[in-house]
């Protein structure tokens, strides 16, 4: 199967791998995954649920929640996610913290059934104390789950070696010939839900041999994750390229933690991740620098309306790249689909970035 045809499979349905094996779902950013596969489970990333609807949400769940939350629970209680075994909600996303507490009472009052919602209880504030609580809620969500510490060094290195395969895409995208942005970020995406040996094997070979064009422009994109590619595939017209992503799901390249119990280790690591990423959306000095590297010619601030924490961020991060002469276009308070307005803003963007010189 080429690499193209396994995203296909991987994003069109990634309930898919549940069917047939044990299988544990989890909704957020930096879970600890290797936790799942100590297992010998299948890591199943609801956040890439395609919606099919929002009816039987609609009876609990405000539309404050996030497309992927709304979607998500209204999977839940159609009972397509009964073949789950869990649900891990990772507290470092907002939405999907607040989905799992509505979920349990849900559970507790007899209105839906469906697999266990478990908490990682991830803390996102740099001090030794997080550090301190986060080993032990990785601690209590192994014992939960029944993980035997004796596998967790191979899992371990699982999430490693898928972790060098984003960062080599990752360097591939600061090249002069770059991947389209829209393909790139397919496979991130696809990373984020396929945990075979085989996708790794398909996207090692990719990178070997990638398919690259010379941008016209370079856009780095910011903000909410898209649950897709139709941001990307708005902007990537006449040349212009996402040369990279800045959000809660993006792969950082951190050192590799070691030391410690394997359970330290990944927790560890979940902490970094979570932080570092905060960190940086927080910091538009970083983001001016991370722009840089990537050489962009111009960068498009994205978040949606369910994304209310980073709105606060907006102004001062187009302050510095105002300040930094880089064009920004600045697209707060979004619905999940793309409005014409937006379009159009995004398309005058562009002409603006490809008549500069």
């Amino acid at each position: 199967m080429n690499f193209s045809t396994l995203l296909d499979r991987t994003l069109g349905d990634p309930l898919q791998t549940a069917q047939s094996r044990r299988a544990i779902g989890y909704l957020g950013w930096n879970v600890p995954v290797e936790l799942i596969l100590a297992v010998d489970a299948v890591p199943v990333q609801l956040g890439g649920l395609a919606p099919s609807g929002t009816t039987l949400a609609e009876r609990f769940i405000e539309s404050s929640f996030s497309a992927q939350s709304r979607a998500v629970a209204d999977r839940w209680l159609a009972g397509d996610l009964d073949g789950l075994e869990a649900v891990i909600f990772s507290r470092s996303d907002d939405n999907a913290q607040r989905l799992y507490y509505y979920l349990c009472e849900l559970q507790r009052l007899g209105e839906c059934k469906g697999p266990q919602p478990l908490l990682y209880d991830l803390a996102r504030i740099r001090r030794g104390t997080s550090v301190t609580h986060t080993i032990e809620s990785t601690r209590a969500l192994a014992a939960a789950i029944g993980v035997n510490e004796s596998r967790l060094d191979a899992a371990i290195e699982r999430v490693r070696a898928r972790e060098r395969l984003l960062s080599a895409l990752a360097e591939l995208r600061q090249r002069n010939d770059v991947p389209l942005g829209t393909a790139a970020y397919r496979i991130v995406r696809g990373a984020r839900t396929d945990w075979s040996e085989e996708f790794d094997r398909s996207m090692q070979e990719w990178l070997d041999r990638p398919a690259t064009v010379a941008p016209g422009k370079r856009v780095l994109l910011i903000g909410s994750v898209p649950s897709d590619d139709r941001v990307h595939a708005a902007i990537e017209i006449d040349g212009t390229v996402i040369v990279g992503e800045i959000n809660a799901a993006s792969a950082m390249s951190l050192p590799t933690p070691h030391g410690g119990s394997s359970l330290q280790v990944i927790a560890q690591r979940c902490y970094e991740q979570t932080n570092a990423i905060g960190t940086l959306l927080q910091s538009p000095d970083g983001i001016v620098e991370a722009a840089r590297a990537l050489r962009a010619d111009g960068v498009i601030v994205w978040m949606l309306a369910s994304d209310t924490g980073l709105a606060w961020e907006a102004p001062r991060i187009e302050h510095a790249l105002r300040e930094a002469s880089l064009p920004t276009l600045v697209l707060t308070s979004q619905p999940a689909t793309l409005s014409d307005e937006v379009l159009d803003r995004i398309a005058n963007f562009r002409r603006t970035l490809q008549e500069a010189r």
